[in-house]
């Protein structure tokens, strides 16, 4: 038996075919029974009327069918403007389980109103729905436009380790364990890696899961996510700004002409270049400008770290994407580049988009052997531990930029999600591991 994609029944107006997928909906009204089958490509309503059966046992079993049972269905396409989804109906001749019929308890376990502990523990189930179906597809999405992107400027993935014996963004935030008689991490970042093969591929990125401990219960905060991160040999800050620039830009382009989009009812723009670009210094002064305080409820001064509420609120005040630049000395990890105008300040970047925050943390990479060695000892790091980074400088070092993007808050952007959540497939949170 041939079975054709759901997405492919307009075309077989007429036509007697035979579909196999999962019922989505199921609902009875009268004599008719209404089904809406899903499978990879999309949805169908078929109905079920008694006088179109081949069999009446069949039709006996067909209202027995319960939602999400896995069916064979044949019948008659048939253009109907009124039907959902694509405006076309299946009239079933048959339709049967393709083991058995699904158990009912699903009707109960999850309602409209259920809570987050809730639908987090039947994630499995969640994530059969449309709507969250639809972001996996969006992020699946977002995540092809940035390989695409990355593909057409000549840059080559790689797979660095996810064990590893450094740390790159703060040893508060490391996961450790035992890897046989000596102690590893899983990784906060591929960065430091990624920057060892410049030298042979001067255009690398990776796709992979990094890991930050932090015990945080923030709407965009995971402790494991999707890290996508890109390291550039040649590249000052003003072309790493650039770039991002236009990798962004990339994306939304790439994005809004999909149907898929369209079901968010999302009005999303792409970006204009040059994005706003503000440095730590303004960021001071404009969060008193716009009376926006610290979680104390004092003004933040400068020094201080301007953390997520702040953060968010200043984007959302300027609303457009910004760059939050050269922040000061020692307030960000001891591979960014010290200012050679002002050697109070670091070319590091922060990208922050409307809604969420921060999306893309990056900068220049510190080039210069004597003041990487000086970022060590800033931040009370074994130079021994990192003699393989540090070599990186001593033989053919040139300027390079690079920076770390966290998918889910991309897509949470993009997609204007609540929570962060939403944007995975099984979010691992503080107080979450499960399923």
């Amino acid at each position: 038996m041939d079975f054709i994609p759901i997405s492919k029944l307009p075309e077989k107006i007429g036509y007697s075919v035979n579909i196999r997928g999962w019922l989505h909906h199921v609902r009875h009204q009268g004599k008719l029974i209404f089904f809406v089958i899903r499978d990879s490509s999309g949805y169908v309503q078929a109905v079920a009327k008694l006088e179109a059966f081949n069999e009446e046992d069949g039709y006996t079993l067909a209202q027995n069918l319960t939602r999400e049972t896995a069916v064979n269905a044949t019948g008659k396409i048939k253009k109907d403007v009124r039907a959902p989804y694509n405006g076309i109906e299946l009239q079933l001749s048959s339709i049967r389980p393709v083991i058995n019929i699904a158990s009912p308890e699903l009707e109960y376990e999850i309602r409209p109103d259920s809570g987050p502990q809730v639908l987090a523990d039947k994630r499995h189930l969640v994530l059969r729905g449309e709507r969250t179906s639809d972001i996996i597809r969006v992020r699946d999405l977002v995540t092809r436009s940035l390989r695409e992107f990355f593909f057409q400027r000549n840059f080559t993935e790689v797979t660095p380790p996810t064990i590893v014996q450094t740390q790159v963004e703060g040893g508060s935030t490391l996961f450790s364990f035992k890897y046989f008689d000596q102690e590893a991490y899983l990784t906060q970042s591929s960065q430091l890696y990624l920057e060892t093969l410049l030298p042979s591929f001067e255009n690398v990125f990776c796709v992979l899961p990094s890991f930050r401990a932090e015990k945080s219960r923030t709407r965009r905060h995971l402790t494991e996510y999707t890290h996508i991160e890109a390291e550039m040999a040649w590249f000052e800050f003003d072309d790493l700004l650039e770039f991002m620039e236009d990798m962004i830009i990339h994306v939304y382009e790439f994005l809004i002409p999909n149907p898929l989009i369209k079901k968010f009812n999302l009005n999303l723009q792409v970006p204009i270049k040059p994005f706003e670009r503000v440095s730590y210094h303004k960021a001071i002064e404009l969060l008193r400008e716009f009376n926006i305080k610290g979680e104390t409820g004092e003004f933040l001064e400068y020094g201080d770290d301007i953390t997520e509420g702040p953060e968010r609120a200043l984007v959302d005040t300027i609303n457009k994407p910004t760059f939050l630049t050269h922040f000061p000395l020692g307030m960000k990890p001891f591979y960014m580049k010290v200012n050679t105008e002002n050697p109070k300040i670091m070319n590091a970047a922060d990208l922050l988009l409307p809604g969420v925050g921060e999306i893309i943390g990056g900068s220049q990479r510190e080039d210069d052997l004597e003041r990487l060695v000086a970022g060590y000892k800033r931040e009370g790091l074994d130079l021994n531990t990192y003699y393989w980074y540090t070599d990186q400088r001593k033989y053919g070092s040139v300027p390079h930029s690079g920076f770390g993007l966290g998918l889910e808050r991309l897509v949470q952007a993009i997609l204007s999600l609540e929570h962060i959540r939403d944007a995975c497939l099984y979010p691992r949170l503080i107080n979450r591991a499960t399923p």
